[in-house]
């Protein structure tokens, strides 16, 4: 690399590695009682050939606890594979620990068959078991986003909490024991653990999916956010919370979000690009995933745990939700967001930095071989060019150049069955980046017939062919040459949010104004009306020139489950509601949750 940026970048990636390293330390004040790890995937960048430090001090601190067992272990975790983990489990066997591990049968495939005196469970749930937890010896509880596998420890960005407490480790146990001893999984387990405890001397909360709805928490902690609220999760796609976030912008709160960008790709399902959009945050930029599910509120509050905050990681999949109040830790979980948050921020701005290619990939192939990366975004290089070599960076047997507004390349000259490792760099003004990160990958068989398909995948006939029940990049058109997924990165259409509340009449008056943008409008429903297909919250008699608020009828169900009945509990009460201001028959706001209504009397 030349100039400047020769000596710049690397000092940056050093200071952000340091960060990480004091993020790592024991917080001060709670002794140890509570304690937080992150991983650090940043510290291998560009090459990812730095697996200690990546692990930073998560995976030690698991496979320390795994050692010191000295009774029992009780783990309930979504996926086990890490060599080092499961020789410590044996080791634990050998010493006469009991050990009992529940894991998610979809991702099981024996690797803990082995094990000498381990009673091994898969769940029963038809959608997911997602802990990822452990009770060492009845005193203490490890729990939050990382898997026990490389991918977790080594590539994706992680946090892990150990509480030390008898009574926060007895309630995990009840939960363990509902999964592994009387087969209830996901709805059918019984809300009946306690939620609320203090440790150290500071509030925690602890709420176990589906059964101690976990949402309802999390609204209520959204709706009580004063100044900021930074959120860095993995997959973001509930819209009762997405539109607590927005109800929180609009009423002057700090929302900002690091989101993981591989569920960006997949616009159908994420309400990402909806907040993004509202100026709300950006987009990770790691090789692999950034796989937290945490929140960090007016930093005093930390809400971590297994759960996306997605329908499924809150209404079907076995998950945890802890929520500790701590300024404390709440510091340490602002650090993590920020180093991440900055990261980003210095590779969309610097085309000439690494690139990053993505490690896992979630859409499926019309090619045999695929090589994805994360785009510089703020400032693009004028090209990328890709090696292709048949041993781990080895000589490049061939070089591929696209422009720099791809982010993926597809080669259809790849043999399938044989190996191939992938590695790019950027190209800016004849200047060159240095060589990202390996991806390697077997080549297959096109998943379209070559001729004679009797059925066309997605694209030019917005089809859902996968049977997945959207229509997104998962669905490829088997009659075109190429993916369905274009070149360019999705793009995001900026959106405004008006600070505030307007009065009907005002979005009535200046509605050419407001046209389009976010607004909070108060008024007073003289009436409303049930048509069979939309129910209409009037703000005066002529709805075709006032304010209207319309639910349609889909989305009723979305207040009926919260015990609201719109037409009779909004009717004659003065509300606020929160949404994009439409014009259909006179201005008015689609509302899909009641996220979106504060009632005022």
């Amino acid at each position: 690399m030349k100039g400047w940026r020769g000596w710049l970048l690397p000092l940056i990636l050093a200071l952000l590695v340091l960060a990480g390293a004091a993020c790592q330390r024991t917080t001060p004040g709670l002794g140890e009682q509570l304690l937080a790890y992150f991983n650090d995937p940043l510290a291998g960048l560009p090459r990812l050939d730095r697996p200690q430090a990546q692990a930073g001090e998560l995976k030690g601190r698991l496979l320390e606890l795994l050692a010191r067992a000295e009774r029992k272990l009780d783990a309930a975790v979504y996926s086990v594979t890490d060599p080092e983990v499961i020789a410590a489990l044996e080791g634990a066997c050998a010493r006469g620990v009991r050990l009992r591990i529940l894991t998610e049968a979809e991702e099981y495939q024996g690797q803990l068959g082995g094990l000498s005196c381990a009673q091994v469970r898969l769940d029963g749930n038809d959608r997911l078991m997602h802990d990822k937890f452990m009770v060492v010896d009845e005193e203490l509880v490890w729990t939050g986003s990382a898997n026990w596998t490389e991918g977790s420890f080594y590539y994706d960005a992680n946090n892990d909490l150990v509480i030390r407490d008898r009574e926060v480790a007895r309630a995990y146990i009840q939960e363990f024991e509902e999964m592994f001893r009387s087969g209830r999984f996901g709805p059918a387990k019984r809300d009946d653990t306690p939620e609320e405890f203090e440790v150290a001397g500071l509030p925690v909360e602890v709420y176990f999916g589906p059964s101690d709805r976990p949402r309802l928490a999390l609204l209520r902690l959204i709706g009580q956010a004063r100044e900021e609220l930074e959120l860095a999760m993995f997959y973001y796609t509930d819209e009762a919370l997405h539109w607590a976030l927005v109800a929180a912008l609009a009423r002057g709160v700090k929302v900002r979000a690091v989101f993981d960008s591989r569920g960006f790709e997949n616009l159908a399902v994420s309400r990402m690009d909806e907040l993004l959009a509202l100026g709300a945050g950006l987009l990770e930029a790691l090789p692999g995933l950034v796989h937290h599910k945490f929140a960090v509120i007016d930093r005093e509050i930390v809400i971590t745990g297994s759960a996306n905050w997605t329908a499924s990681g809150l209404d079907h999949n076995d998950e945890d939700l802890v929520v500790i109040h701590s300024p404390e830790l709440a510091a340490r979980y602002a650090g993590e967001f920020e180093r991440l948050y900055q990261d980003a921020l210095a590779y969309d701005r610097d085309p000439l930095s690494p690139p990053r290619v993505t490690l896992k990939h979630y859409n499926t192939q019309d090619v045999p071989a695929r090589v994805e990366w994360r785009p510089h975004l703020e400032r693009k290089p004028d090209s990328y060019e890709i090696c292709r070599a048949t041993s781990p960076y080895g000589p490049c047997e061939q070089t591929f150049q696209v422009s720099g507004d791809h982010w993926y390349f597809a080669d259809e000259a790849a043999l399938p069955g044989r190996t191939y490792y992938y590695w790019l760099r950027s190209i800016v003004g004849g200047e060159v980046s240095d060589w990202s990160n390996e991806y390697a990958v077997t080549a297959g068989l096109p998943a379209c017939p070559a001729s004679g398909a009797s059925w066309e995948c997605d694209c030019d006939d917005h089809a859902d062919n996968n049977g997945n029940g959207y229509i997104d990049c998962q669905d490829y058109d088997c009659a075109a040459a190429t993916a369905c997924i274009e070149p360019e990165w999705p793009k995001l259409e900026l959106v405004e949010l008006v600070p505030g509340t307007l009065s009907a009449e005002e979005a009535e008056r200046d509605l050419k104004r407001y046209l389009g943008k976010v607004v909070t409008v108060r008024f007073y429903v003289v009436s409303t009306y049930d048509s069979g297909r939309v129910i209409y919250l009037d703000s005066a008699g002529d709805y075709k020139r006032n304010f209207t608020a319309v639910i349609f009828k889909r989305d009723e169900p979305n207040f009926l489950e919260r015990g609201i009945r719109p037409e009779l509990d909004y009717d004659r009460k003065l509300i606020e509601v929160t949404g994009e201001l439409g014009e259909y028959n006179g201005p008015e706001i689609i509302l899909r949750v009641p996220e979106q209504v504060r009632v005022l009397d």
